[in-house]
């Protein structure tokens, strides 16, 4: 039964008890002598229509002061109960006839606020401790150059660092309760956890506790060495795995280049040295063949030796540099070794200066013997040249870094070099001469004129760095602080099916879109989406994902005064083909999440086709989650919602400002959910059905009436 049917029925009673009144009234000798009465519409019709004002006054005043301010008073009662983690404000109404109700109701709630903080107060102080060891954790991870992730037995990604999202380069597919398989090859994982596995069973007390096994990542453009150890639980079972893992891209590469230059010492150079030795044991054991002979096998050695020195020279050439990844060698930026140079010279040769030009770039090498080898250099170029002004300038070749040291004057001759090469470094070096250091790094030193004839160079080819020279501004990850969360590590519960996982277990991305206008079937496009994890009720805010996008259309003035993109922000942005596979990358299989999300979820379906893929994924609405927790009269817009929820928001109206407040509004929602017996997906998923159905329903009497379109839709 309807609560508020009670008191319009208690009323209409009192009507037609005041309507019986008058005919009683009016016909009461007829009645007192037994006899039916005769007036039942003239003056009992009239006094009962004198009634109906007052009754009427007294339902709007009962509606005004009563009613209403009871259900804003229950609304707030029941939002602090549900919100366990925020302490709800409860607004005495204004203009009431409940007395003393509101503020004994504000008092308890107070007092309610009061034992929440003081429980929150004890287990802030208990895990005082707990949270200085996580952030010593944060630190140490992030400091790691290996890349280090954990898994569950699920191989779903229970804790990662900023490392990890770099080597696997897939930022999009990494996050918490992500697959690993999507960014890792498999089979090597799974062949050593099941080893691990196997020797934890034999109980062997002398085996390793971890295991090596090499795999690549997803794109299969690195291949890492990976370390496994497995991690225990109380009952000495295996809960989760740790990885490990190392870029080795370049040292197969050094290998492969090895093998290439055995293959051809012991193969592709044994018939040209077979050749030249059997033309010499012929000319030796024949002294007096004839001239014409004679000069055959002279050409066959010459032509065998061409070839063979030929040959030799394209496998130095080619495999120079390669050999020297053995000695421990790292990515240098320009910028900073020639500051350890002039930081060497300023004490005792204050007036030589040294100047970077151009654009700095990075090189690979041991930065302490460059730099001592810089330093020697210039020593020399300063008591040779007489110079005191130098510049320094690194520009890209084929294969190297040339890295050039200029000054006005003439060339150094190359047996000046070659005279420098022998000496010393310094003693801090342990006695090596400019010379081991040079050949160690492959350099070749050479010095010519300037095209100005005036200037001079030394040039150093330096080694290229492992790393990309350049990396778009656009393409550098952002920084990832919430990377982990051991709370994954509990494997699901019950039912496998999707149906049947508890709320607390789910994983969402909460999304929003950005168009140049609202009709997707009259040619709208989205020009911006954005989407943000959330986890064990945490928003990942480090965990996002932003893209503008080009519409291939003008975007209206209409449309730009309310998100503020303009049609020069999405020019060179990628198209939608481009993005929609990105962020299908991003979601996963999570739950998709919007406010209002059909709107949302139109311009995407759309768009399946043409982007070859199909967001075939569960999709909850906030807005009608929101009916669900509150009462359907209320106001269920974003704004209404942020504000009532005391939400604080950056960036309205952008796709990553409301889906980052929609994120934390799914919080408080589910928080309530769980409150009001809401324990499984499926229960969420049946009940937001038929609140939609309502919401259509009720949407579509009001637009019947006249009443326009319901509120929030």
């Amino acid at each position: 039964m309807d609560r508020r049917l009670p008191i319009p029925l208690a009323l209409a009673l009192v009507v037609v008890f005041g309507y019986g009144a008058m005919v009683a009234v009016a016909n009461w000798d007829l009645l007192a002598r037994g006899l039916p009465p005769r007036d039942l519409f003239g003056a009992p019709l009239l006094g009962t229509l004198a009634l109906l004002p007052p009754v009427a006054l007294c339902a709007w005043l009962i509606r005004r002061h009563v009613r209403r301010p009871a259900r804003i008073l229950a609304r707030d009662v029941r939002a602090l109960l549900e919100s366990r983690t925020a302490d709800t404000e409860i607004h005495p109404p204004r203009g009431h006839a409940l007395g003393d109700l509101p503020a004994a109701v504000q008092a308890l709630g107070d007092g309610l606020k009061g034992s929440r903080r003081e429980i929150r107060s004890a287990m802030a102080t208990a895990t005082a401790q707990i949270n200085e060891q996580k952030s010593w954790l944060e630190t140490i991870l992030q400091g790691l150059a290996e890349g280090v992730v954990v898994c569950n037995r699920r191989h779903q990604i229970l804790l990662y660092n900023p490392a990890a999202v770099s080597l696997l380069e897939a930022p999009e597919a990494v996050g918490l309760g992500r697959p690993l398989f999507d960014v890792v090859s498999r089979a090597p994982v799974l062949h050593t956890l099941e080893r691990l596995e196997w020797r934890r069973r034999q109980a062997d007390a002398g085996a390793e506790p971890s295991a090596r096994f090499v795999c690549t990542n997803a794109l299969a453009t690195r291949v890492l060495q990976g370390r496994m150890s497995l991690i225990l639980d109380g009952g000495g079972q295996t809960s989760a795995y740790l990885l490990t893992l190392v870029d080795i891209s370049s040292e197969v590469d050094t290998m492969q280049q090895v093998d290439a230059v055995r293959r051809a010492l012991t193969t592709d150079l044994r018939g040209a040295v077979g050749n030249l030795r059997a033309a010499a044991e012929t000319l030796d054991a024949h002294p007096h063949m004839s001239q014409e002979d004679r000069r055959a096998f002279q050409q066959v050695l010459r032509s065998e030796s061409e070839t063979l020195s030929t040959r030799l020279e394209e496998l130095a050439e080619r495999f120079r540099g390669h050999a020297l990844g053995r000695f421990p060698m790292s990515d240098l930026y320009s910028d900073d070794l020639l500051e350890g140079v002039r930081q060497r010279l300023r004490d005792d040769l204050p007036d030589v200066t040294l100047e970077m030009a151009g654009q700095p770039l990075w090189i690979q090498g041991d930065s302490l013997s460059l730099v001592r080898a810089l330093e020697c250099l210039l020593r020399h170029l300063v008591r040779h040249t007489g110079a005191r002004h130098y510049g320094a300038q690194t520009l890209l070749g084929d294969r190297r870094v040339y890295l050039d040291l200029t000054w006005r004057g003439p060339a150094v001759p190359a047996a000046q070099l070659e005279r420098w090469l022998d000496s010393e470094c310094g003693d801090e070096m342990g006695g090596q001469t400019l010379r081991d250091v040079l050949e160690r790094h492959g350099i070749e030193l050479w010095s010519q004129a300037c095209d100005d004839g005036e200037h001079a160079l030394l040039r150093l080819p330096m080694i290229p760095p492992s790393r990309p020279q350049f990396q778009a501004e656009g393409s550098r990850l952002p920084p990832r602080p919430e990377f982990y969360d051991f709370g994954l590590m509990r494997e699901h519960e019950g039912d496998p099916q999707r149906a049947a996982i508890p709320l607390e277990d789910l994983s969402f991305v909460v999304f929003d879109c950005e168009m140049t206008g609202l009709n997707p079937m009259g040619g709208d496009e989205i020009i911006s989406i954005a989407g943000v994890r959330v986890v064990k009720g945490r928003v990942l805010t480090g965990e996002t994902f932003e893209q503008l996008i080009h519409p291939g259309r003008p975007i209206p003035p209409s449309s730009i005064r309310f998100h503020g993109i303009t049609d020069q922000q999405v020019q060179g942005q990628p198209d939608i083909t481009q993005v929609l596979p990105r962020f299908k990358r991003f979601v996963g299989d999570a739950v998709m999440v919007a406010h209002n999300a059909a709107f949302d979820m139109k311009f995407i379906s759309l768009k399946e086709p043409d982007c070859g893929v199909r967001f075939d994924n569960p999709v909850l609405d906030t807005l009608l989650l929101s009916v669900m927790v509150e009462d359907e009269n209320e106001d269920h817009s974003l704004d209404a919602l942020i504000a009532r929820y005391g939400i604080e928001i950056e960036g309205r109206h952008t796709a990553l400002g409301d889906a980052v407040a929609t994120a934390h509004l799914l919080v408080r929602l589910m928080e309530r959910l769980r409150a009001q017996g809401y324990r499984t997906f499926g229960e969420v998923m049946r009940s937001s059905s038929m609140a939609a159905q309502l919401r259509q329903r009720e949407r579509s009497l009001a637009l019947q009436d006249g009443r326009g379109p319901a509120v929030g839709f």
